[in-house]
């Protein structure tokens, strides 16, 4: 989040003075010179405040060469395929997308024996619930790399429930769980934030 206050007090620079969400501030603020000066001012308005900041979680970072994680996601530099330059990005945090996979298996495991479409509708809401918070960025890698998971996981759970040979490729593949069951798929989302982008 931009600090307009906080901008005005500084001259320009690219540093990156980087809060975590626990702090009581709890943000991100551009500034443009002297990261360390908005570092000391933004403890001073905490103690205004009668506040204190995390200082194990609170630290300085340079955007331009350095990548931190931040509200789930990760800042850093990143280089674009096409052109092979280097841009400031943002992107779905790798701990985010393992934490996501975890709870994917608190739904999909064997010992789950509620009804079909029950089991369905948990498994959508979670990954809808992820690709609304998720939606800024650079989001191909991380949505490819949980369409492909969700969709084996699925897989695995109904040849376990259904005791069908081998990996039920054949029995369910990729057309009855989008098609049949309905599985929601990430990158059918980023397709359609595109279309509007364009419209």
């Amino acid at each position: 989040m931009f600090c307009p206050e906080l901008h005005t007090l500084l001259r320009p620079s690219r540093a990156t003075v980087r809060t975590a969400p626990e702090a009581p501030s709890g943000w991100t603020s551009t500034c443009r010179d002297g990261a360390e000066e908005a570092l000391s001012w933004l403890k001073w308005i905490t103690e205004k405040l009668g506040r204190s900041l995390n200082e194990a979680k609170t630290c300085v970072r340079d955007a331009r060469r350095e990548s931190f994680d931040f509200l789930g996601y990760t800042f850093a530099p990143m280089i674009y395929r096409r052109t092979g330059q280097t841009y400031l990005g943002v992107a779905p945090s790798k701990k985010r997308v393992k934490r996501f996979k975890q709870s994917l298996r608190t739904v999909l495991h064997a010992g789950n024996h509620a009804p079909l479409g029950e089991v369905m509708e948990k498994v959508n809401r979670k990954l809808q619930g992820w690709g609304q918070y998720f939606s800024i960025g650079t989001l191909e890698p991380a949505y490819r790399t949980l369409d492909r998971y969700s969709s084996a996981l699925l897989r695995k759970f109904l040849v376990r429930r259904h005791k069908v040979p081998g990996r039920g490729t054949r029995q369910f593949g990729y057309r009855y769980l989008y098609e049949d069951l309905g599985l929601v798929r990430l990158q059918d989302r980023r397709q359609v934030s595109r279309s509007h982008a364009l419209a």
